[in-house]
């Protein structure tokens, strides 16, 4: 122990402590991390890169868009017919499965009673993408994934697809509690039969 004493930093109750350096591996995975962190926070957070984080999402999101459009166009998906979806929304068998469906898939962004969450009110008479019941079964099918709307017409059943537009339909000018502000233009609702 003689030969360690002249590097004793400390000793209490007779534990002492040494001065031992951190091993040169440890130092180098440190000094590399700072070195990692500052090139990453310049080249991406700073945007001093090529491209910068917006721009690639930007990028992607249209990526999307462009993809969804193409296999649309090779694999398109026949609509019912305007007065079907309308006869859907005035049946309450039709209209309840539709909503178990809106409740599953479309609440998380629309609310429980479509009152618009981080996605818009579907209970008013403003619509951005067009509110006839072909307009709403083409956003329902196609998504707006440049705005966070996926494309739900592959991954539903055709009968669910129908049934969930005729909801839609069904609880225009519902007008739900917390019901978020007005988006887009005014479209008059089309009629629902024997209503």
């Amino acid at each position: 122990m003689a030969e360690y004493d002249d590097k004793v930093l400390h000793e209490l109750d007779g534990i002492r402590e040494y001065d031992n350096p951190m091993p040169g591996w440890l130092m180098a995975i440190w000094w590399g991390s700072l070195i990692f962190a500052a090139a990453y926070l310049a080249f991406y957070a700073l945007s001093f890169g090529e491209g910068s984080m917006e721009a690639e999402y930007r990028a992607d999101a249209q990526r999307a868009v462009t993809e969804v459009d193409a296999y649309f166009a090779a694999n398109p998906l026949v609509p019912p017919s305007p007065a079907d979806l309308l006869a859907g929304a005035g049946n309450p068998a039709v209209v309840e499965i539709g909503r178990a469906r809106f409740v599953r898939t479309c609440a998380a962004c629309h609310g429980e009673n479509a009152q618009g969450l981080i996605g818009p009110n579907l209970t008013d008479d403003r619509w951005i993408h067009g509110g006839t019941v072909e307009q709403i079964f083409q956003t329902i099918a196609k998504g707006w994934p440049a705005k966070w709307m996926p494309p739900w017409g592959r991954a539903l059943k055709p009968d669910e697809l129908a049934a969930l537009v005729s909801y839609v339909r069904s609880i225009n000018g519902s007008n739900p509690p917390n019901a978020r502000p007005p988006e887009g233009d005014r479209v008059v609702p089309e009629p629902i039969p024997g209503h």
